[in-house]
C-alpha cells in the first residue's frame, strides 16, 4: 500500500523528538473473523525505536440471512 498525501501520510512522516509511541489499528477481515491488527514504534531517548506487531480475533463475522 502507497500512503498518498493527507493526514496520515503526514503524522506517519512527522519528525518530532517529543513522540514517544506511534500506533496504527486495522481492523480486517479473515476467514469470516473480524481481527484487530496494530502496529507500534516506541522510541527510545536514544533515537532509536522498537516496532512491533500484534493480532487479535475479535468476533466471526456474521451474515443476513
Amino acid at each position: 500500500m502507497v500512503i498518498k498525501d493527507g493526514p496520515l501520510k503526514v503524522a506517519l512522516e512527522r519528525e518530532d523528538s517529543n513522540i514517544i509511541k506511534q500506533e496504527l489499528i486495522t481492523y480486517r477481515i479473515v476467514n469470516d473473523t473480524i481481527v484487530k491488527e496494530v502496529v507500534d514504534r516506541r522510541f527510545l531517548k536514544s533515537g532509536d525505536y522498537i516496532d512491533s506487531t500484534s493480532s487479535e480475533p475479535l468476533m466471526r463475522k456474521r451474515y443476513a440471512t
